[in-house]
């Protein structure tokens, strides 16, 4: 007799490892792919350009259900009305007004190495239910790639304050304070950020080394648009985005780890 562990599933990568279930404690934990073995919920709203109409899309197995996202939007467009929140906290993001709206699909899905990806034009973002203060310590992780270089916001609140802001060797971790780093982001490359915010310190991490760090952090910061739209030129193209109100740094390989299984980016 085999007993098959329902928190551990088979797919067609090899084992499948949930990741909220193995680092609980997320505020908020948005992803295209299913995250907690309990989580029931659906993965995105959509909203199709033929008619308006809108859909919940949920999972088949721990992947988007990007057949049902096909068949409901055809040749048309597919924009993402609302993320849903599986950490429990119920902070889903979205976004009401239509031309600002992200795409998930366009006639086909979105999507890089197989996956599907959100993309967010300069005008276009989704918005936390309500903004969040993180000037204590903080981790976050974020998928993500942009097509242009200069200003690229990520996490931005309505008064410009930065929770983080890819500008080239200085990273603004917020208005007052940037974190120096070895390389730039590329432009149309697909990274894996991870970001330690501690009192006395920040880290940044890209695909699971170290780039970057500072001392003693200074100005407040706020969690609200993902992505930030205020000083943004580039389109963001995004898969999932994980937020600890805490230091996670020895957990922080792991999780790295287990993102990248999913999602294959370095």
């Amino acid at each position: 007799m085999f007993l098959i562990n329902p928190y551990i599933l088979q797919t067609s990568g090899g084992s499948y490892s949930y990741l909220l279930d193995d680092y609980p404690g997320a505020y908020v934990a948005y992803s295209t792919r299913k995250l907690s073995s309990t989580y029931i919920g659906s993965c995105i709203r959509i909203r199709r350009s033929s008619d308006n109409a809108e859909q919940d899309i949920d999972f088949v197995g721990n992947d988007l259900d990007t057949a049902s996202i096909s068949s409901f939007c055809g040749a048309g467009v597919g924009y993402v009305v609302k993320w849903y929140d599986q950490s429990g906290n119920a902070e889903d993001k979205s976004n009401s007004t239509a031309a600002n709206q992200p795409i998930i699909y366009n006639n086909g899905m979105i999507t890089r190495n197989g996956k599907p990806y959100i993309s967010a034009s300069s005008s276009q973002w989704l918005q936390l239910t309500s903004a969040q203060n993180v000037s204590g310590s903080f981790t976050f992780f974020i998928t993500y790639e942009k097509d242009a270089s200069g200003n690229q916001a990520i996490l931005l609140d309505g008064s410009n304050t930065y929770a983080w802001l890819d500008y080239g060797l200085n990273q603004y971790h917020s208005t007052n304070f940037t974190v120096p780093i070895s390389s730039v982001y590329n432009v149309n490359t697909l990274y894996l950020n991870n970001t330690i915010s501690l009192p006395a310190s920040s880290s940044i991490y890209r695909n699971n080394t170290l780039i970057g760090t500072a001392g003693t952090k200074s100005g407040s910061s706020y969690l609200n648009r993902l992505p930030g739209n205020a000083s943004r030129s580039a389109t963001i193209h995004f898969s999932e985005f994980i937020f600890y109100p805490s230091d996670k740094t020895s957990d922080s390989p792991d999780i790295n780890n287990n993102i990248n299984n999913y999602f294959s980016i370095y």
